[in-house]
Order: structure tokens, then C-alpha cells, then sequence
């Protein structure tokens, strides 16, 4: 993997060292006057950091709105000074890292350079080298992975359990009327994510239900669709959502099989689907995602880090998420 870092002062940057290691490819520096001319001319998708010191706020954002823009790089922020205000909206415009006076002066580690790459790849950020488009695998999976699923029988999926926590309360809070429209964005929001990853939903009630993932072969779209969904909720709360805050949802994901129906779900009996709720609305408290041991095994190896040991229930090993979080430094602190 290439990595190329824009910046005036190279060698402050000390934790550009981080990406030095093991099976990483190069690492070169350019100057930051460099970077609108690179970003038309580089022959490969390399990971860019770009150096934001000593820039004026306006500068900062034509820089971010510059590397937000290219479909050719996966973009990072180096902050040396910390005169990035609001870090969250660095990732809202599309990084996968940001260092800021701390992480730029720190010690570099592997795992760190791991848990980048691994983000990256899991947002969508990493595209392929060679002919195969960004994204092919997905598309695949959404075209093909539902080509052999017959309704009436039986077949092997991923269920990924999404629903909302506190439903009684927020009856009694909100207006029946506003209460629906609310959740019905919350299932488009779901759908929507989910569909590249071949994921549809199913079993669906007012405040959530199933995803399903058709498993011909071991494949990790279901694992990265939720992470995808965790990492994008802060977009739907913030763009889709009629109601104030955010909103809190749990997930949980397994492996079974079960009898596909479109329609008419009542008849289905399944103890997959079964061990699915359960594990989703007893086992799984408010805003986690949990996994049973065989969905665990779908996880990529680069993001096995972010999964805990979270004990048993109903005889199988479960593993919680670890949920991804920013660190927002205010204004003037």
C-alpha cells in the first residue's frame, strides 16, 4: 500500500513512522502546494495524509473539500497544533484517520496502522487495484446472492437482528402519527444501507426486525453492512430523523438456517430465527451489537480486535463490538 503524506514539515510528523512496518509498501512525502495537482496524476488509490498546520479555517476547508472530492484516495487529516475544531465532521467528510498533537508526536504502532487500514476498508474507502471496480465484491453480492434463494425452502443466511431500544417509551412520548413516520425512516435508513451488502430485510415489525444475507459460502458483508449501519447512524440522526437526539438501537447477528417466505412469515418455524430474537431482545442490551461464535467467523481477520468475549447464551460463545467513537475537542479547550 502506497501512503503519501502532504506536508511543509515532515519531520515533526513522527508518527508518520506508523505505516512503516511490515507488509506496507511505500511511504513519500510531497510538499502541501503539491496536493490539488497529485490528486489528478496519482496511478494508484494510496491512503493520503494531509498536514492541515499553521491553515486559517477557510483554508482547512477548501484542503478537506479538495480531498473529500477524488475518488481516487482514501484521506486522512494531520493535525500537529490541534486547530481542528470539530473532528467529527473530518469524518463526516470522508476520512478514515485523523492525528492530532498527541497521536502526530506519539510513539508509532502497528496497531494503529491495522485499525486504519481495517476502517477503511470497512467504510467503503479501500478501492481495489487492478480492473475489478470499487465496490465489485457488493455488487456481487447483491445480484447474485439472492439468485438461488427459492421461496418455500429451506437455506443458510446471516440474521442480523436491528431494533430500536426503549419502544414502550417513546409510544408514550410521541405522537402515534410522528412515532411511525419516525420509524419509517429508520427501516429505509436500514434498507438502505444493508441493500449493497445484499441484505434484505424480513420478519419486519414497527421498531425493527431481520436482515438477511443469503450464505452460499463464508463471506463478511453481513458483519460490515452492521458496522457500516453503526458508523452511518450519526449521518441518519443527523439528515433522516424527525426526532431529537439520537437513537438508540442494539444489533446482533448469527448463522442458521431457515424456510425463505417474501410474504407470509407467520407459519415459518425456525429455531434459527427463534435463537435470532432471543439472542437480540434478551441477551443484548441497549446501543450493542453482539455475535454468536459462527458469525464471529465472518468477520474479517484486520477487525477481529474491535470484538470482545461477552460470554454464552443458549449454549454458544458470543462476542460484543466495541462501538466506534470520536473524540470531539471543543472550541478554545
Amino acid at each position: 500500500m502506497t501512503i503519501v503524506v502532504f506536508t511543509d514539515a515532515p519531520r515533526r510528523i513522527l508518527a508518520l513512522a506508523h505505516f512503516r512496518g511490515r507488509g506496507t509498501g511505500d511511504l513519500e512525502t510531497r510538499p502541501r502546494r503539491d496536493l490539488k495537482r497529485a490528486l489528478s496524476s496519482l496511478e494508484l488509490a494510496p491512503l493520503v495524509y494531509v498536514d492541515v498546520g499553521g491553515l486559517s479555517g477557510p483554508e482547512r476547508a477548501r484542503v478537506l473539500a479538495l480531498v473529500s472530492a477524488s475518488p481516487r484516495v482514501r484521506f486522512c487529516i494531520l493535525d500537529p497544533a490541534d486547530e481542528v475544531s470539530d473532528v467529527a465532521a473530518v469524518f463526516h467528510a470522508g476520512a478514515v484517520d485523523y492525528l492530532g498533537k498527541a497521536a502526530v508526536g506519539a510513539k508509532p504502532t502497528p496497531k494503529r496502522r491495522a485499525a486504519v487500514q481495517a476502517f477503511a476498508r470497512a467504510v467503503g474507502k479501500a478501492p481495489q487495484e487492478g480492473p475489478a471496480a470499487p465496490g465489485a465484491d457488493l455488487q456481487a453480492a447483491q445480484s447474485d446472492g439472492w439468485a438461488d434463494i427459492a421461496g418455500g425452502t429451506e437455506h443458510t443466511f446471516a440474521f442480523l437482528f436491528v431494533e430500536v431500544d426503549a419502544a414502550e417509551e417513546m409510544k408514550k412520548r410521541y405522537e402515534q402519527e410522528n412515532l411511525a413516520a419516525a420509524m419509517s425512516t429508520f427501516r429505509e435508513f436500514i434498507e438502505k444501507t444493508a441493500g449493497p451488502f445484499g441484505g434484505r430485510s424480513w420478519m419486519w415489525s414497527r421498531f425493527g426486525g431481520l436482515v438477511l444475507f443469503p450464505l452460499h459460502h463464508p463471506a463478511p458483508f453481513a458483519p460490515l453492512c452492521a458496522l457500516r449501519i453503526l458508523l452511518s447512524s450519526i449521518f441518519y440522526d443527523c439528515e433522516q430523523s424527525i426526532l431529537p437526539g439520537r437513537l438508540s438501537f442494539r444489533m446482533a447477528l448469527s448463522v442458521g438456517r431457515t424456510v425463505y417466505r417474501e410474504g407470509d412469515t407467520g407459519r415459518i418455524i425456525s429455531d434459527a430465527v427463534n435463537s435470532i430474537f432471543h439472542l437480540g431482545r434478551r441477551f443484548t442490551r441497549p446501543a450493542q451489537f453482539m455475535l454468536t461464535s459462527d458469525a464471529y467467523e465472518l468477520v474479517p481477520q484486520q477487525l477481529r480486535d474491535f470484538f470482545l468475549p461477552a460470554g454464552s447464551y443458549e449454549g454458544r460463545r458470543i462476542y460484543r463490538m466495541l462501538r466506534p467513537s470520536v473524540s470531539v475537542r471543543e472550541a478554545g479547550s
